[in-house]
């Protein structure tokens, strides 16, 4: 029988995960023999692709061949890396972690995959949860068909799901999932409810940041031993920024200096130059002073989730689950203790998506994918609610109220996935056109925002489809009242269709997203390249 597997694509690194035979959760070992993948990709001169940590090594001798963290940029419309005279959006980048990640899989499991759960951040909004789907699916396997995409899984709910999984005592208590990866920084208020066999999970709401996680530790890191290098050999910064020895020596030995402060006070650094051997050390103090900021901007958007949602600390939350390789740092710990004065458990800090993950698609099967189309599901001998994942977003379309434009919200932040609004519900009825001919489009503009309130400016929105009149299947009267609805998916991923109020009949609707160019750019490229 084909398997199913959990993908936990991360910005630094990622691994795939599967349920064996007697119910465990397991890593899987990529071709190099270990469970984690970085997430590089190293572009060679004949067309061929590196990924992994032979791509990181490659990368550090000619930086312009190699596309990392390209995570961080999925669904960006400004992102675009150029190699060998192509081009390539950051999803054609991540299909390519993904075909190599499946690839592996395959390989371990001596069968082919059936199909996948992919995770992502929980705060991605419609574009970036779009172009991670259209990633796996670009993937090709083995016997020839196209990977088959589960279900795009939040990753604070894939902790959530591998936690309570965990759990073997009834239990009951609302949970601050802190979430600090390789790239990314989420965070996630969730009523956890474990009644024997019953587990049930509520995400009540959700916060982060792209782009803040543990590269920007690195970085700081980075700058403390090249700074302190340099006063020892008494040369130039920036020329030994641009030593291609350097870069070598600091990708290989960086992470390996920062788990070394993790568990000790100092770490000795020794490095080989051609002035002879240069040895200097650094504290965790330092360390930790040069990161105060960074650690500072994650408890703000944590007490900025929780006054939005109306909550308090103090009062609303019983424990904080640390998740996330970056989490172990001691200073998350020490700060979080101190500023919330809750328990804190470290769960699963590398894996904990990636088992959340597993645990989903093995959940999977002809009959259960119908029901989680409507949000339920079986998940390992527990009932899974439609409420463990919510909106990262708010949904509404564009108005003119007070003489200007505003966003008329027809979904909120916050709320249970998959969901539906329409205009109608919201007190507003529209007509088409002003003639009383018949028109098959409209001039309808949907956005996405973080707001919780009903009328929004524009200007604190993103465009989720191309401004362009909306085509829909079929014609409305002109003179016809009209609603429009939005709909978004266990996904995340959001869909369109018009109601003619007066005859009662629906309409799909079918706009142009507005990243789909920007998407698709190298992907067709990314499928036919060779993995080295």
């Amino acid at each position: 029988m084909a398997k199913r597997v959990g993908i936990d694509l991360g910005t630094s690194n990622s691994c795939v995960s599967y349920v064996d035979g007697r119910g465990i959760v397991r890593i899987l070992d990529n071709s190099e023999g270990e469970q984690t993948t970085p997430s590089v990709v190293f572009f060679e001169k004949n067309g061929r692709a590196v990924i992994g940590k032979s791509a990181r090594s490659a990368g550090a001798l000619e930086p312009e061949r190699v596309a990392e963290r390209a995570k961080e940029h999925i669904g960006d419309a400004d992102y675009c890396f150029e190699v060998n005279n192509r081009e390539y959006s950051a999803a054609a980048i991540s299909s390519l972690i993904i075909k190599k990640l499946v690839e592996d899989a395959e390989a371990a499991l001596g069968e082919e995959i059936e199909g996948a759960v992919i995770t992502c951040p929980a705060y991605f909004g419609d574009g970036a949860k779009y172009a991670t789907r259209v990633a796996g699916e670009n993937v090709t396997l083995s016997g020839g068909r196209s990977l088959n995409v589960l279900r795009i899984l939040d990753e604070t709910t894939a902790s959530a799901i591998a936690y309570c999984d965990a759990i073997h005592t009834d239990v009951s208590k609302t949970a601050l999932i802190y979430d600090l990866g390789g790239g990314t920084f989420d965070c996630t208020v969730m009523k956890i409810d474990v009644r024997g066999e019953e587990k049930k999970r509520q995400a009540i709401t959700t916060g982060g940041e792209h782009g803040l996680g543990g590269k920007d530790w690195d970085a700081a890191l980075e700058k403390i031993i090249r700074e302190k290098l340099c006063e020892s050999m008494q040369i130039d910064a920036d020329y030994l920024s641009e030593d291609p020895e350097y870069s070598e020596w600091i990708c290989e030995n960086l992470e390996k200096i920062k788990k070394m402060l993790t568990t000790k006070d100092m770490a000795v650094i020794s490095v080989d130059c051609e002035e002879g051997r240069c040895v200097v050390d650094v504290t965790r103090a330092e360390f930790e002073e040069a990161t105060q900021h960074l650690l500072a901007r994650t408890v703000h958007i944590i007490d900025d989730m929780l006054e939005k949602r109306g909550l308090d600390a103090e009062r609303d939350i019983d424990e904080i689950i640390l998740v996330g390789g970056a989490s172990r740092m001691p200073q998350i710990k020490r700060a979080l203790t101190e500023k919330y004065k809750k328990p804190i458990t470290p769960f699963e800090l590398d894996r904990a998506v990636a088992l959340g993950a597993a645990i989903v698609a093995e959940s999977y099967s002809t009959k259960k994918e119908a029901a989680l189309a409507f949000g339920a599901a079986a998940l390992h001998s527990s009932e899974m609610k439609a409420t463990d994942s919510i909106l990262s977003k708010s949904y509404g379309i564009r108005i003119v109220s007070g003489g200007e434009y505003k966003v008329l919200n027809l979904l909120y932040k916050d709320t249970p996935k998959p969901a539906r609004g329409d205009s109608k519900s919201a007190g507003i009825e529209l007509r088409l056109s002003n003639n009383y001919g018949y028109v098959s489009e409209a001039p309808i503009l949907v956005l996405e925002n973080t707001s919780r309130e009903t009328l929004v400016p524009i200007s604190e929105c993103d465009p989720v489809f191309v401004e362009e009149p909306i085509r829909f299947g079929g014609s409305v009267f002109g003179k016809n009242k009209v609603s429009i609805e939005i709909a978004v998916d266990i996904d995340g991923i959001v869909t369109l269709s018009l109601k003619d109020l007066d005859v009662s009949h629906s309409f799909k609707m079918r706009p142009t997203r507005k990243l789909d160019s920007v998407i698709d750019l190298g992907m067709e490229e990314a499928q036919s390249i060779t993995l080295a």
